[in-house]
């Protein structure tokens, strides 16, 4: 069965204040799906729907939440079987809520079964029903790209790419990523698009890394898919979060759109070095949401640009004010950030670039985070206890992982260097 407490719906409006006034309280009593329950937003802007499907079937129930309460909408039938059981899996909808997708690995003898479906955020129903059936292995999971056009699914050893405007989904499929065995790795599990526009990736034991795929809402090869690519704190153990996408607005003009709620756009983006050797060129990626039409970009530098993602080379080093503007019939939204390109040149300087090394003690390896700085040509330089140097690797803007495996449990001392300039030191601990 399926039950909430009555202050479900402020975790879907994190910024609504409350308290629960009645909990355990049955919406559904019935055979279920096990797992793979998500929500997405109703296209009144405001409330939202949750689908769960029927244990071993296509047909589904509509939950409806919205601040008059919790209401189930009953059973729908899709006109097809589904899968012949429940297994281990993951359900999602895509960021713009037109599609909804859920996999399940039943056995090794059954196989494992992809459902895609489109979705219709007025009325709660599912159609145009396709499944795609393969072998099995022990675990699946899968995300959309922030664009909602691709479709990534993992099959424990594989990570698969469908493009969803393609005529034949199935027929699009591309193998993406195959698994590389790690000391301290595991295989792919669920996936789940974060807020960076990027998509992590679990595994199906303790581990202490996640896989990341870069720019999701690129075809393959270009999506980078980056396998143990992000070092946690401490170890994770076969989960990940499982968030709706909050940043869905209305859907302008369609008959629930009475609520006076306007799509205002909001422009937010990142940027990295995509070439270490080529420290001038800068990727930006877009990140904005509600439903911007146009992008414009201001780089600071006399130049300017109307793509939506652009790749941009500055001529010199400096600081720059880049700012993107985003707008539609609603209105517009400017978001700026002042990027450094291998300006230090004093200690002052060096002193004021942001730099975040952990975890300490750490294993295996090591995350180095340069952030609103983008270097020229930095390097992170690990001495042992007795000053012998031990490794030397260039890092970047953003995420860096130094990897420690072949040294010997103890104590270690690091120095990140831009050219003769010292931007940090600090000790490190290394432990079983």
């Amino acid at each position: 069965c399926l039950h909430w407490n009555k202050s479900y719906y402020s975790f879907f409006k994190p910024r609504i204040a409350g308290r629960v006034t009645e909990k355990n309280k049955i919406i559904i009593e019935d055979t279920l799906a096990i797992g793979k329950v998500t929500g997405v937003r109703h296209a009144n802007g405001r409330d939202w729907w949750v689908i769960v499907h029927e244990n071993a079937s296509g047909n589904y129930r509509r939950v409806l939440v919205s601040p008059e309460g919790i209401e189930d909408r009953g059973h729908v039938e899709t006109g097809w079987d589904g899968i012949p059981e429940e297994g281990v899996g993951q359900a999602v909808f895509s960021p713009d809520g037109n599609f909804f997708a859920r996999i399940n690995t039943v056995s090794f003898d059954t196989g494992k079964f992809l459902d895609i479906y489109r979705f219709d955020r007025y009325t709660g129903y599912l159609s145009n029903p396709i499944q795609i059936h393969s072998e099995a292995n022990y675990s699946a999971g899968l995300a959309f790209s922030p664009d909602s056009r691709y479709l990534y699914v993992s099959s424990h050893l594989e990570i698969y790419q469908y493009n969803l405007y393609a005529d034949n989904i199935e027929s699009s499929q591309q193998l993406i990523a195959e698994y590389e065995p790690l000391w301290d790795g595991g295989p792919f599990f669920m996936a789940q698009l974060a807020p960076d526009g990027k998509i992590y990736l679990c595994a199906t034991n303790g581990i202490q890394y996640m896989h990341v795929i870069h720019q999701p809402n690129k075809p393959f090869p270009f999506c980078n898919v980056e396998q143990h690519g992000l070092q946690l704190p401490t170890h994770n153990s076969f989960s990940i979060p499982n968030f709706p996408n909050y940043r869905l607005g209305p859907l302008d003009g369609s008959p629930c759109d009475t609520l006076g709620l306007d799509n205002l756009p909001v422009a937010k983006y990142r940027y990295e070095q995509p070439d270490s050797n080529d420290y001038l060129t800068v990727e930006f990626t877009d990140l904005s949401y509600y439903e911007p039409a146009t992008w414009s970009w201001d780089f600071g530098d006399n130049t300017t640009s109307q793509d939506t993602s652009p790749v941009h080379t500055f001529m010199q080093d400096g600081t720059y004010e880049v700012c993107l503007t985003v707008s539609n019939v609603n209105g517009e939204h400017t978001f700026c950030r002042t990027l450094s390109l291998g300006t230090v040149s004093s200690s002052e300087e060096a002193q004021a670039v942001d730099i975040n090394v952990f975890p300490n003690p750490c294993r295996e390896g090591v995350n180095v985070i340069i952030s609103e700085y983008l270097p020229r040509d930095a390097k992170v330089v690990l001495y042992d206890a007795v000053g012998q140097r031990c490794k030397v690797q260039s890092v970047q803007t953003g995420w860096n992982t130094l990897r420690l495996d072949g040294l010997m449990n103890g104590i270690y001392f690091y120095e990140i260097w831009e050219a003769d300039m010292l931007l940090d030191s600090g000790k490190l601990v290394k432990v079983e």
